[in-house]
């Protein structure tokens, strides 16, 4: 009997060693002739230096890459920099021939051409599903793009409303995506690449109901750190002080000018910023308006440059008070409030207490004569 079991137990052994490992294989094809002769690279995605997991030669537009992973990960197929270069389109900044999807053991297909693909498992299908609705939304984006600078207003302005229409449909599209598959890398990835189009307490909600796949795509972490840096200077919170040197080297706290007695709004820009100088003439009014009913402005510069901040100033016609440690992004103030895009406003009532974050426009504007009646 004993040795019936041992029979068993060595045939269960055998068995195993005996199965193929899973692995995966990628059959690409490449829509360019030019190509051919070329080495086409698989990388894994979000690294901040680039990964090679393998690379393959182009024949006859074909290639192959065959291998196996632990664990299903976000991976990118392109060629190096030098055989194709990044193109800037109405889109944004692309790189033809490149497809980013989800590596895991199976089947796959690789289509690369100037919209990419990678097919044959669940995910990276429906993942381009919805990357092919987002492209074809934002192809209607192409015509617009000469009425944006148009000297007849009306064509501006219609031009304006339907691309906000255009951003919107794009922005459903993704939160469907998120919210459908909260297990899934690629709805990690979607949120990470559209971040700018929710707010916080969307971005949070996300990523309460997901696991810790989706958790895991390059770039949630610092979401994830980002959002508790926030829920320190919410709105109802005090603001959160810190100290940066003027123009003229000297340092100042953000408590010599906020929540003493008078409503303030913080304004966070930089000199090189389009839409923070399209902004100025209307902070310069609205500081002229309300500066006598107790209102003013301090301004944090994510510039680098100081004389280029100092021309900023002058041409702009900026009289409040401004701030900035000259290291663009990485300014230590910026830091403490988790700004990641300019321009970026917080406005703080009178004892310090924020109202409100990212007020613009006719919204300011209403805020103030709601509050300096």
């Amino acid at each position: 009997m004993k040795n019936l079991f041992y029979s068993l137990g060595a045939a269960a052994i055998l068995l195993s060693s005996c199965s193929p490992k899973p692995e995966y294989t990628i059959s690409g094809t490449v829509a360019n002739a030019d190509l051919n002769g070329k080495s086409v690279i698989l990388y894994e995605y979000g690294q901040d230096k680039p990964v090679a997991l393998d690379s393959a030669i182009v024949e006859n537009g074909a290639f192959t890459f065959k291998g196996t992973t632990a664990t299903p990960k976000l991976a990118e197929i392109s060629f190096a920099p030098d055989v194709v270069e990044p193109v800037r389109t109405p889109l944004g900044r692309e790189l033809p021939f490149s497809a980013t999807f989800v590596l895991e053991n199976g089947k796959l297909q690789a289509t690369l051409d100037t919209f990419s693909v990678v097919s044959g498992t669940e995910e990276n299908n429906l993942y381009n599903v919805a990357l092919s609705k987002i492209r074809d939304l934002k192809k209607e984006i192409i015509p617009l793009v000469s009425d944006f600078q148009s000297e007849d207003t009306a064509i501006a302005k219609a031009a304006e409303q339907k691309y906000n229409e255009i951003d919107s449909t794009v922005t459903a599209v993704v939160r469907k995506y998120i919210e459908s598959n909260p297990t899934k890398l690629t709805a990690g990835k979607l949120l990470y690449d559209h971040q700018y189009s929710f707010d916080e307490a969307d971005q949070a909600k996300f990523i309460e109901t997901a696991d810790s796949t989706f958790k895991s795509a390059p770039g949630i972490n610092r979401l994830i750190d980002r959002l508790e840096i926030l829920k320190n200077v919410a709105v109802g919170k005090k603001f959160a002080d810190f100290e940066l040197p003027n123009l003229k080297g000297e340092n100042h706290k953000l408590s010599e000018y906020v929540g003493n007695g008078k409503v303030v709004l913080i304004d966070f820009w930089a000199s090189w910023c389009p839409p923070c100088r399209a902004e100025m003439p209307n902070l310069v009014a609205l500081h002229k308006q309300y500066k006598s009913k107790g209102f003013d402005i301090v301004g944090i510069s994510l510039d680098s440059d100081k004389a280029a901040w100092e021309k900023g100033i002058s041409d702009l016609k900026i009289t409040w008070p401004q701030l900035s440690d000259l290291k663009g992004w990485k300014n230590s103030g910026a830091a403490l409030y988790a700004v990641n895009s300019i321009p970026h406003t917080i406005l703080v009532d009178k004892d310090g207490t924020i109202l409100a974050k990212n007020l613009h426009g006719d919204e300011l504007k209403a805020k103030l004569a709601e509050l300096l009646k």
